[in-house]
């Protein structure tokens, strides 16, 4: 059995069904032998009319747009193969992607691998100063794949073994910070994440919401990470440095739907409170009741 056959790919979609067919063409392309496996987490059914009958092999799931962890998750609990990956829809893999991930999650101790994500432009995709730094150790030496803290989450592969070890991700973090705090667990188990020498196009957002009630998940999200995996002076200076921030970035946002989310963020910081997430029971735009119901007055 040739690696790939080995391989489960779980794609992530939401209502691109343009991007959608592009990466599946990829894949069909570039990743023959693997088991598809399409998690579609939208509630509107025609946007994968026509995916059967292009993709007549692909296992199709909708386990509901709860998060992106709970996705990933259907995924892992549907794969059969030894190895799974799973990827955003608007990722577009080239021939040598997964045959060189595949090589390197051989290396010892390994238990993800993930790609050099490009944007459209042609640039490196920014993922913060660390990931930088990671880049440039990779691209200016001679290894093709390099150790590191975390990988995207745009598109990671992993062993099975090692899901059944440590679990999935946690889907209590609802978008963001998923993909860091799996791989966080991951290396506390002893274990490896690897950075590849092999690009992929990453379009980026093509399906991400700009309400507020992500601007809030994405804050709450790092401070869950700091409680968890941080040590005491760290999360005090993180609690601190967000408070503050939030404040000025509060009087200083330029709607007034960011002004409360900028409001509610400085007040989770101020309490103390992170257990609640500015969600409901679905990641759709009927959510963004929470800033209307909960947001105190921009000026307070």
């Amino acid at each position: 059995m040739s690696k790939l056959g080995q391989l489960s790919i779980a794609v992530i979609h939401y209502q691109t069904p343009e991007i959608l067919r592009s990466c599946l063409e990829r894949l069909e392309r570039f990743a023959a032998g693997a088991a598809l496996l399409l998690i579609d987490t939208s509630s509107e059914p025609s946007f994968i009319a026509g995916v059967v009958d292009r993709f007549p092999d692909i296992t199709i799931i909708r386990p509901g747009n709860h998060s992106m962890a709970n996705a990933v998750n259907a995924g892992l609990k549907a794969a059969t193969t030894p190895l799974i990956a799973h990827m955003n829809a608007d990722v577009l893999v080239e021939a040598d992607t997964f045959p060189r991930l595949l090589e390197a999650l051989e290396a010892p101790r390994t238990a993800m691998v993930g790609p050099l994500c490009y944007t459209p432009a042609g640039h490196l995709q920014r993922q913060g100063i660390l990931y930088d730094i990671d880049y440039t150790r990779l691209l200016h030496g001679r290894r093709r794949s390099l150790a590191v803290s975390w990988l995207s989450g745009c598109l990671q592969v992993v062993r099975r073994e090692v899901c059944a070890e440590v679990g999935g991700m946690d889907s209590s973090l609802r978008f963001y910070n998923e993909d860091l705090e799996w791989c966080w667990r991951i290396r506390k188990a002893g274990y490896q994440c690897r950075l590849v020498k092999t690009p992929v196009l990453h379009l980026g957002g093509s399906s991400t919401p700009s309400n507020g009630a992500f601007l809030i998940e994405g804050y709450r999200g790092g401070m869950v990470l700091s409680l968890r995996h941080r040590p005491p002076w760290y999360r005090w200076g993180h609690r601190l440095v967000v408070g503050i921030a939030a404040g000025w970035l509060k009087e200083h946002a330029k709607t007034q739907e960011a002004r409360n989310a900028y409001a509610l963020v400085q007040q989770m910081f101020r309490s103390g409170r992170f257990d609640e997430s500015p969600f409901g029971s679905t990641l759709d735009s009927q959510n963004e009741h929470f800033l209307r119901d909960r947001s105190p007055q921009a000026g307070s």
